[in-house]
């Protein structure tokens, strides 16, 4: 699992053998041996989080989650306080990479990399915290963003590596973090899970499934739904002219906290063309304005949804070609 973050000034690294000597090396051993215990007796399997998920943990308690990807890890509550929370977290299973251990405080967040990248899958964040567990949050990060692994505000994280020989000799190695911040991507990730945001990702979808679209499966499609056959402007030829193929976005912080989004559309005959302007505050989380233009000029939100269910309920890959 690859991590980084900031706090400590001076980057240290440490690999240790356990011959009955160095106990704090033997201590972390036996936490992580504990939190594959905790992750293979809760039970249930792992919890899907889609977009985002709220949870407690209790002190010695581990939560199991997987991504819309079917990616799998684990967090496990060593201790907390009413400062800060004392986690470790893994992919699944426990023993196949890095363990990562993360100290948060309350309002911290982590971006953290479930596949060794030096981007992050998930944004792990302490909502509260007391002397007996803690309320933690996650947020699905998507893979076309590139976050950078890292974290926001005060507190301590380090990858931890935990390897056995067949001798049973057991190795830690921790490396120290590096500093890594970028909240405005963390404000699209953000926005993504409001209503609007998961609309017009929606299109986004759609646009980039056309180009697997072949003429073939548009002419049945279009037969299929329109009862007809395409022709005019409605040929595969023409309509795949004019379609998007393809939704990009920009962002720019305007003041401390508030962002301006953009969501353009990209075709072949048309080029790029903005699709939706909106301004948006994070990390409170508020759709402060938005207004739809471009190819949806016009349309109210009604029928922006319903278009989009529509084509949505088509289900392949020519579903934004169709009219």
């Amino acid at each position: 699992m690859g991590f980084s973050k900031h706090l400590h000034s001076a980057a240290h690294h440490a690999s240790r053998k356990i011959d009955k000597k160095p106990i704090m090396v033997a201590v972390i051993a036996i936490i992580i041996i504990v939190a594959a215990y905790a992750v293979l007796s809760s039970g249930g399997g792992a919890r899907q989080i889609g977009q985002n998920y709220t949870f407690a943990l209790q002190k010695g308690s581990a939560q199991n989650l997987m991504l819309n990807n079917g990616t799998q890890f684990s967090v496990y509550m060593n201790y907390s306080t009413p400062f800060a929370a004392y986690l470790y977290v893994s992919s699944i299973p426990i023993f196949q990479g890095q363990t990562t251990s993360i100290t948060l405080q309350k309002g911290q967040a982590a971006n953290i990399s479930l596949s060794d990248s030096q981007y992050a899958d998930i944004e792990l964040k302490v909502l509260s915290s007391n002397n007996t567990g803690a309320v933690l949050s996650v947020v699905q990060i998507p893979g076309e963003l590139k976050i950078p692994a890292g974290t926001s505000g005060a507190g301590t994280t380090a990858p931890t590596t935990i390897t056995t020989t067949a001798s049973g000799t057991t190795t830690v190695a921790t490396t120290a973090p590096t500093t890594t911040v970028n909240t405005s991507a963390l404000a699209v990730a953000a926005f993504n899970t409001t209503s609007i945001g998961t609309l017009i990702n929606g299109y986004g979808f759609l646009y980039k499934a056309t180009q697997s679209c072949t003429p073939s499966l548009y002419n049945s499609t279009f037969i299929s739904t329109q009862h007809s056959a395409p022709s005019g402007q409605n040929t595969y030829d023409n309509t795949s002219k004019v379609t998007p193929y393809d939704m990009v976005y920009s962002i720019a912080e305007v003041s401390s906290g508030t962002y301006n989004i953009t969501y353009t559309t990209v075709s072949k005959t048309l080029g790029s063309k903005a699709a939706l302007n909106a301004q948006f505050a994070y990390p409170s989380n508020t759709v402060i304005t938005y207004t739809f233009t471009g190819i949806f000029a016009g349309m109210t939100d009604s029928q922006v949804q319903s278009n989009f269910n529509s084509q949505n309920s088509i289900g392949n890959a020519c579903a934004a070609l169709i009219p």
